[in-house]
Order: C-alpha cells, then sequence, then structure tokens
C-alpha cells in the first residue's frame, strides 16, 4: 500500500482510471510471496464516486481520477498469515480548508479509537461516540458503522465483535477490528480512513495499529490537532519506516522520511 501510495502521488495524469489504480495496486500485493487474492471487491473511487460508500468500478462508471480530486481507496488481501483490510483517501493537489478541516476531524476520530482506554471503556458502542464527536460538532456524521470484525484468512467482515452505534459484546483481547470514520458528501466527494487494530494486553488491554501504511498529510489542517496527536502521527510514520524501508527504493524513502 506504501508503494501504491507513492505511485500515485507523483504518477498521477489525464491517463489513470480508478480500475488502471485498482490493477496497480493489486500488481504491488503480489510482490509480496505470501499475497493470494483480495480480501473483497476494491473500492477506488475519484471525486463523487468516493462519495459512494460501497462503490465498485465498472466500465459505465470508471473514471479518469482528476487531480482537484480526492481519490478514496477501499482494498484488502489474503495472505497465507491472514486478511488485511485498509482504506486510504489520497489528494494531489492543495485542497480547501473545508474539506482538510473534515478530513482533520474524520483523523482525529480515528486516532481517538486507537487510542481508547480499554480499561475504562470496552464495549465498541462507547468506542463509536469517540469516533464521531468531533464531526457532530460541527452537525456531520457518517451513515456506517465505525468499524467491523476481522477473521483469520476468513470473512474480511466477522462477528461478533464491532464498533457501531448498536455493538454492545465486550471487547477482549485477540480480538480484531477495523477503525474507519468518515465522511462522504453526495456527487461531491468522500473521506474515509482505515486500519485494523488488535487488542493486546499488556498489564491492561490497549489498541495496537495492524495496518501500516501513510496517512495523507496534505489533507490535514494541523492546527486543529493537539500535541498528543501530533505526537501519534509521528510514532505511526516512524513506525511505518522502520518495518518497510529495506522494501523501498530510494525515492520512496525520500517521500517517507518527509511524512515523518
Amino acid at each position: 500500500m506504501t508503494k501504491f501510495i507513492y505511485w500515485i502521488k507523483n504518477k498521477i495524469n489525464n491517463k489513470i482510471t480508478e480500475t488502471k489504480a485498482q490493477a496497480k495496486l493489486e500488481k504491488f500485493r503480489k510482490l509480496n510471496k505470501n499475497y493470494l487474492f483480495p480480501s473483497f471487491n476494491t473500492i477506488a473511487g475519484s471525486g463523487a464516486n468516493a462519495a459512494i460508500v460501497h462503490y465498485r468500478a465498472t466500465k459505465k462508471s470508471n473514471k479518469i481520477i482528476k487531480k482537484n480530486d480526492l481519490f478514496l481507496c477501499d482494498s484488502g488481501g489474503q495472505y497465507n498469515y491472514g486478511t488485511t483490510d485498509v482504506t486510504r483517501t489520497i489528494c494531489f493537489k492543495k485542497q480547501p480548508n473545508k474539506i482538510k478541516n473534515i478530513y482533520t476531524k474524520v483523523l482525529k476520530g480515528h486516532i481517538a479509537v486507537v487510542t481508547s482506554n480499554l480499561s475504562k471503556i470496552n464495549t465498541g458502542k462507547e468506542i463509536d461516540i469517540r469516533a464521531r464527536k468531533y464531526l457532530k460538532k460541527d452537525g456531520l456524521d457518517y451513515a456506517h458503522g465505525t468499524g467491523h470484525g476481522v477473521g483469520f484468512f476468513s470473512n474480511v467482515h466477522e462477528g461478533p465483535q464491532a464498533i457501531s452505534k448498536y455493538n454492545n459484546i465486550e471487547l477482549k483481547e485477540g480480538m480484531i477490528l477495523s477503525n474507519e470514520p468518515g465522511y462522504y458528501k453526495k456527487n461531491h466527494f468522500g473521506i474515509r480512513i482505515e486500519n485494523l487494530i488488535f487488542i493486546k494486553k499488556n498489564r491492561t488491554l490497549f489498541f495496537e495499529n495492524l495496518t501500516l501504511a501513510p496517512i495523507e498529510k496534505d489533507l490535514i489542517n494541523y492546527k486543529l490537532l493537539n500535541n498528543e496527536e501530533k505526537d501519534y502521527l509521528l510514532k505511526y510514520h516512524l513506525n511505518i519506516y522502520s518495518n518497510y524501508y529495506k522494501f523501498l527504493n530510494k525515492n520512496e524513502k525520500k517521500w517517507l522520511v518527509s511524512l515523518i
């Protein structure tokens, strides 16, 4: 996913369509010898198509990805060691402050989920409130759950655990969930940031990111982030670099360092 984000941000032109981007991501995944096949149909939506939560590019709907548009890519793979599911929202040029502010509030909700104190709140219903609170201050929301359970080389949506307005299942060690708040403006744009998170125990329960893929920093209004959130992003991108630098070429490494 890291290689794909670098590629599309640097190669975007008037020839890359949603389906071509989808095929390129599949090509990058195949570089991993443990990769077998997609875990679900990829959502690769540009502009208005990104506002369709379960969009799937077809011959009729397939769009050229334009520099002015946001590009939302939700994809995953089945590997010998498990299942992945990740969403990134990507931009290719400077966006209006209104969009950056919304993206940043989605990001704040995303960070609030993964940094939840599971010794005090241990149900998806309680955590879902944390994910939405920054958007709701502006009267904004999204019409899907914040997270679903994920199985091991199984159904990418697997319960009983979930992060939603209605799920009261107790969260326990070993569970895997998605963390994917978003916002969608019909016929205009869609925003979603998704990682898979794993519940670990070290005296107390806590979430650990399983997904390591750069978060779009060109869409962040840093004035809306507090110091703890800024520190989280720094450590998150440092973790990506420390784990993946040996798989990246010189230009990819340089770009990834610039995100830290």
